[in-house]
């Protein structure tokens, strides 16, 4: 069985490096939709066979189970790594044979991209892993079995994991997909998702907070 897991942190401190154009409230807001986003995203798969968040957020909770998903329940949180690792072990006792991880604040993601990731699955042990844009962070890893590499989410993770699976030999492939490489978490982030992401509840979110103008922001412009 193929799996989406979506780790969630306390969104009520989401996205500080935000807080440069952002109060508290207004980022703990714009996180919550960047996550109707990509649940809705999510919910479009048609390969995948389950959906799973991991969160201590009693409203991500919520919003996860209005959609359907399965929760993993946290009482407190160690880091995004030992949070995504504890939820792949409870997936393999769900049935999971692979686990796909992608972020919560990657509102640009679809079905179809999640879908391109997962029926790139081999059939033998191996890792698939999609960079942010910067090719720094990851956007999203599939792993065969679940636990095939431990979680190196943070700083440089991208390299980290790629050279975790070159050290356990495990078959590693890479692929680039823009909508999946495109998270919020600064302010120049938003220029970039401006020129694609109209169709999306963080678009409108955006307009709202005064972040894009509406008369321009279909080039992307950012009000100052």
């Amino acid at each position: 069985m193929k799996f989406i897991l979506v780790p969630v942190k306390d969104l009520s401190r989401a996205n500080e490096r935000l807080a440069s154009v952002l109060s508290n409230k207004q980022r703990t807001e714009l996180a919550y939709v960047m996550l109707e986003d990509v649940f809705s995203a999510v919910g479009d798969s048609k390969l995948a066979d389950n959906r799973v968040i991991v969160t201590l957020d009693r409203k991500a909770e919520k919003m996860a189970l209005e959609e359907g998903f399965d929760v993993i329940r946290e009482e407190s949180q160690l880091g995004e790594s030992s949070s995504v690792d504890l939820a792949i072990q409870v997936c393999r006792k769900m049935g999971a044979k692979s686990v796909l991880v992608i972020p919560g604040d990657a509102p640009l993601i679809t079905g179809e991209d999640l879908d391109f990731v997962l029926e790139k699955e081999k059939k033998g042990k191996s890792v698939i892993l999609v960079p942010s844009e910067d090719e720094l962070g990851t956007n999203a890893i599939l792993r065969k079995p679940p636990d095939s590499i431990p979680s190196m989410f943070g700083n440089d993770s991208f390299r980290k994991h790629r050279e975790e699976a070159e050290r356990r030999y495990v078959p590693c492939d890479i692929y680039k997909n823009f909508n999946i490489s495109i998270d919020i978490d600064e302010p120049g982030d938003i220029d970039t998702f401006s020129h694609h992401g109209s169709h999306t509840k963080t678009y409108r979110k955006l307009l709202e907070l005064g972040l894009i103008k509406e008369e321009t922001g279909k080039n992307g412009a950012v009000a100052g």
